[in-house]
């Protein structure tokens, strides 16, 4: 039988923050591991273990292995969806749907105009990608 997870709507700042840095590394890690990683950034024990095992529980990370420590094992976790499957599940929650993704597209282009012919051509190549994909389907 599945177990059925409670997701919330969207993460909070240091449930985000943990979701940041584990989609960024992708690959699994201990708690141990998370910890020795994080502490410098200001993470304490305590709050990564609630965090990890707050987002545990709501279906956010799942276990990717086991690893032996001394006489015990430690879970490996891994997130359950990319980031952007997560965004994209928080934009719609506030009402942001496919019909709007020509105007975000071009609001987030806008908003990035450091560069405006590099960004123009990698933004071109990957909405071409997109395009192809669904035209396949």
């Amino acid at each position: 039988m599945k177990k059925m997870f409670k997701k919330k709507e969207s993460l909070n700042k240091r449930e985000e923050e943990l979701m940041n840095y584990l989609w960024e590394i992708k690959k699994p890690m201990t708690t141990n591991e998370m910890a020795k990683q994080l502490q410098s950034e200001g993470w304490t024990n305590i709050t990564l273990c609630r965090t990890v095992q707050s987002l545990t529980d709501q279906g956010y990370l799942e276990v990717a292995g086991l690893e032996k420590s001394a006489k015990t094992y430690a879970r490996k976790l891994i997130p359950s969806l990319s980031k952007e499957e997560y965004y994209s599940s928080v934009l719609m929650n506030r009402g942001i749907n496919a019909n709007s993704l020509a105007d975000l597209t071009a609001a987030l282009i806008g908003a990035s105009r450091k560069n405006p012919r590099e960004k123009d051509a990698e933004v071109i190549a990957k909405l071409e990608e997109v395009i192809a994909s669904l035209r396949a389907d």
